[in-house]
């Protein structure tokens, strides 16, 4: 038993030691012992296993003004390791090499039929666009994004977006296509919350992030910790109803946030505002199209626009009496309605909700784009589930 405690504690510090490296630019040994409080001799260890292991890179001393002899400097082994990250959409799949060092290598979109079996694929698009374009680098595992609930506990995955229910065997299906390569199946709104978390720096303790896209979802952070992981199941947020006469929603419920406001809304929202169809060609309307038509003075998309606001509005002021976060991000395609619909939103707010909470909360939109959820997806699957000193040929991780 000590043995496998002592096993842990050492897998434990690893992956901080190698977190670090990558947070911080050119550390040294010095500075990882004073950051960790480690013995200087245990981090020389841990840094020398992390460089043999292929992790890490020493660069050798770097020009710095001191006296005596000057630190090596550290960096992550960027081009040498890299994760795969698969979206899975209702009419598409999204799929990019990550480096260690969160570069997208390769990007690319894949169309989905309504006949299509979604697990086929992925795993074709694994096989055949991804693992070739790898190259030399050594692939440290596979991440499957879904825009759903991943329950750990019940081992299976619950996505409205993409028509996939609690009883489907969807978690063996992948296990199995994906042979020993190490899977990982995270939610897309913990991924976007978690790269804009890393990435941005956020100083705020408790804060939520909105992903409004065709579905809606969020993700709540306390002490700076992304509650129930990537799994998003801290909260359904899309699925809170805000008005129980409204349409029923693909969960069974009436009146969802996400049946109100998700983009897959607008064409019926945009009906009722009299928004002529024809003015987008007649397609599905699109946040961005709404956003558009609003600035250049088209009353209806204005309307469309402020309603939308009201019902974001309602929802958020209620999550703001709940968890009573201090910054609130709005994330997603939903970015593209443009200033005007959070200023909307925050008038909204000012009128509504428990005024103590309400006033001290800042309200703004994400600051990365779209490929933010590959990134997120990456360095959330590094910093939690990847282990530096075991074989992870066959391993899966929910959330």
């Amino acid at each position: 038993m000590e043995g496998i405690n002592q096993q842990l504690i050492r897998s434990s510090n690893l992956r901080w030691i190698y977190r670090l490296i990558d947070e911080n630019i050119s550390i040294s040994r010095a500075k990882l012992a004073s950051t960790t409080k480690l013995s200087k001799t245990t981090v020389s260890s841990l840094v020398d296993e992390l460089i043999s292991g292929g992790y890490v890179v020493d660069c050798g001393t770097a020009p710095v003004n001191q006296h005596g002899r000057k630190p090596n400097i550290l960096h992550i082994n960027s081009t040498g390791n890299v994760v795969a990250v698969i979206s899975w959409r209702r009419t598409r799949l999204d799929i990019a090499l990550v480096t260690a060092d969160s570069r997208c290598l390769l990007t690319d979109r894949i169309p989905l039929h309504r006949d299509d079996d979604g697990v086929q694929r992925i795993a074709q698009a694994f096989f055949s666009m991804l693992l070739p374009a790898i190259g030399s680098a050594r692939l440290l595992g596979v991440c499957l994004v879904i825009p759903g609930i991943v329950d750990r506990q019940r081992q299976c995955v619950l996505s409205t977006v993409v028509g996939v229910d609690f009883s489907d065997p969807i978690i063996p299906r992948l296990r199995q296509a994906f042979g020993d390569y190490p899977l990982c199946i995270l939610n897309d709104t913990a991924c976007f919350a978690y790269a804009e978390s890393t990435f941005t720096r956020i100083q705020e303790p408790f804060f939520a992030y909105i992903n409004m896209s065709k579905g809606v979802g969020a993700c709540l952070f306390a002490d700076g910790k992304m509650l129930r992981g990537a799994g998003a199941m801290a909260t359904q947020f899309g699925h809170f109803s805000i008005d129980r006469s409204g349409p029923q929603c693909r969960c069974g419920n009436r009146g969802c946030l996400e049946a109100m406001v998700g983009e897959t809304a607008l064409p019926a929202r945009a009906a009722a505002c009299e928004l002529d169809a024809e003015l987008v060609g007649g397609r599905r309307i699109l946040y961005s199209d709404v956003g558009h038509l609003t600035q250049t003075g088209n009353e209806c998309a204005r309307r469309l626009l402020q309603e939308l606001a009201q019902d974001m509005a309602f929802a958020i002021s209620n999550l703001i009496s709940v968890f009573n976060p201090s910054l609130i991000i709005i994330g997603g395609t939903g970015v593209n309605l443009g200033p005007l619909f959070l200023k909307e939103i925050r008038s909204a707010l000012s009128r509504m909700g428990f005024q103590e909470f309400v006033q001290h909360v800042t309200l703004r939109y994400a600051e990365l784009g779209l490929n933010s959820e590959f990134t997120g997806a990456a360095q959330y699957y590094i910093n939690h589930h990847y282990d530096f000193t075991n074989d992870m040929r066959g391993q899966l991780f929910l959330g």
